[in-house]
């Protein structure tokens, strides 16, 4: 008689609502400053990864190669706009997947929530099904790393900008083109005679080689090489973020799996308890027909729930298979394979910790880059502050003396061009390549102290949850599942009513919901804590 009453009891309580999956990490912002962007340009040629670290100028400053306007991105007082590449995005229900600095990615999907982790009252607590494993043709976090690494569309598209940076230190390389001049002097109107001298008619060949003589070309190589380098570092930083986004995505989806389980489950109590009321029940035929009416209601609420989770698990494997670019027919057999217990490892101390993130990050890395792309860009525009030597070599002049009947004579010429540095010796772009090293310097300096800060915030949340999770563990579920089976002891001994059992039912279902949200918040600690690292330290 213990099923039949914990079935009235259900009467009262009815399925657990599909409302949206709780999440304690959406709740705590761990972002310490953002910068609002538009976002780039589709189309445009510039670099996808936005202004570089200690950048001069949005413009090109390689052009003078092909063009001999090298340096002529930050005349006219145009304003630096290069930045160092943010930190993190903090914990939100719908993270992004394009930083507000640096490499610019397109939302993702919304991750979709799953269903109410409310457990359905029953006469005994189902603490198993947390650490389901999964189907053993699953798919694994690290093989969903390694996947998105391989499949993921936008991370290919920014692969290109490597290339494109090589390009750049290809054009920066390049030497400007001679001169070639060709002219013809003394033309005269007419002819020349004795009563109008002049002449001979000349023809002449003139070649202008210019002379790099302050090494313009090879300080824009060095600022080039540079470049290139904190461009590699900026796309670390955008993969370490994707693979953020990736387990963020995959632990969503085994927290849906587990409510879709958690429901088919309670699904089929209900049609067992159902089908043993029918057989065993000492009512009468009135009350009998009452109460298989009330209960086959509550066996469709629980079967739309189970719909509502079954939908919500599909949204999880969309979410997951746009991260990895999977076909459609793929993403709809997406299952996750491995417990949300991911073992028992324990982080280092906090020390040791933000000494790591400020070795191992990419985004520190391409900072430190930036300092000395800055330096390199101040011995730039210093080199820009004298043109070239313009080598004047007239290999044949031919003065045409047929006129007067006498033979043709050839000669040749050589000369020097050069500007005098009398009032532009580039003081103003060297002034403003100097103070972008020092502005270049202070963020970098910004960026470490928010570093260490998201290391604290994401220690703090893993050693919090850590601690919520063996709480409940140790001194919640046990005390739960006792009085569950004392109370149905005594339900059965008729010394409660079925109201108050119904009461007990639904202090274990919260202490249940509250074991598998600490099961999952501990699971996106451990994954959170490694990508404010820079380093996988935990599993």
């Amino acid at each position: 008689m213990v099923l039949v009453a914990a079935s009235v009891g259900l009467l009262a309580h009815g399925p657990p609502r599909a409302s949206a999956q709780t999440d304690t990490s959406s709740q705590r912002t761990n972002t310490i400053l953002e910068f609002p962007d538009l976002g780039p340009i589709p189309g445009r040629t510039d670099s996808s990864f936005g202004p570089a670290p200690g950048e001069l100028s949005a413009e090109s400053e390689f052009s003078d190669a092909a063009g001999g306007t090298a340096g002529s991105g930050v005349l006219g007082g145009r304003r630096r706009t290069g930045r160092l590449p943010g930190g993190r995005k903090g914990r939100t229900a719908a993270p992004t997947m394009a930083s507000a600095r640096g490499m610019q990615l397109p939302e993702t999907l919304p991750m979709p929530a799953g269903p109410s982790a409310t457990v359905i009252p029953s006469t005994s607590i189902e603490t198993g099904i947390i650490d389901d494993p999964g189907p053993a043709d699953g798919i694994t976090l690290d093989a969903a790393i390694e996947q998105m690494m391989k499949g993921n569309l936008d991370i290919r598209g920014l692969r290109h900008e490597l290339s494109q940076a090589d390009a750049d230190i290809l054009t920066a390389g390049l030497r400007t083109n001679p001169l070639v001049y060709m002219d013809t002097q003394f033309i005269p109107y007419g002819t020349f005679d004795d009563s109008r001298p002049g002449g001979p008619t000349q023809y002449d060949l003139n070649i202008t080689y210019p002379l790099d003589v302050s090494g313009k070309r090879k300080s824009r190589v060095v600022v080039a090489r540079m470049a290139r380098t904190a461009v590699e570092a900026q796309f670390q930083d955008v993969v370490r973020r994707q693979i953020d986004n990736v387990c963020r995505a995959f632990v969503n989806l085994q927290s849906a799996r587990i409510d879709k389980l958690s429901a088919a489950a309670a699904v089929r109590r209900q049609e067992i308890f159902l089908e043993e009321f029918r057989r065993t029940s000492q009512l009468n035929a009135e009350d009998q027909a009452d109460a298989v009416d009330h209960l086959s209601f509550v066996l469709e609420r629980t079967r739309y729930s189970l719909g509502e989770a079954t939908e919500a698990y599909d949204d999880a494997r969309e979410g997951l298979g746009v991260l990895l670019s999977l076909p459609i027919e793929e993403t709809a057999r997406l299952d996750p394979q491995g417990s949300l217990r991911a073992g028992a490892a324990e982080a280092p101390a906090i020390e040791e910790l933000t000494s790591l993130a400020l070795r191992c990050r990419p985004d520190i890395h391409a900072a430190r880059l930036g300092v000395s792309r800055a330096n390199a860009e101040v011995n730039l525009q210093r080199a820009n502050r004298f043109d070239d030597v313009y080598l004047f070599y007239d290999p044949i002049t031919i003065q045409d003396n047929s006129p007067f009947n006498a033979p043709s004579a050839n000669s040749w010429a050589i000369g020097l061009t050069f500007a005098l540095p009398i009032f532009n010796r580039n003081q103003g772009n060297i002034a403003r390549a100097q103070s972008n090293v020092s502005q270049t310097r202070l963020e970098l300096s910004s960026l470490e102290r928010r570093i260490m800060a998201e290391v604290r915030l994401a220690d703090r949340e893993y050693r919090r949850s850590k601690e919520a999770l063996e709480q409940i563990e140790k001194n919640v579920l046990p005390r739960a599942i006792a009085l569950i089976r004392r109370k149905g002891e005594e339900l059965s001994l008729g010394t409660i009513s079925a109201d108050d059992f119904q009461d007990h039912l639904d202090t274990a279902a919260e202490a249940m919901q509250s074991h598998r949200e600490a099961v999952v918040r501990h699971r996106r600690g451990m994954l959170e804590l490694n990508t404010a690292v820079g380093l996988r330290i935990l599993p």
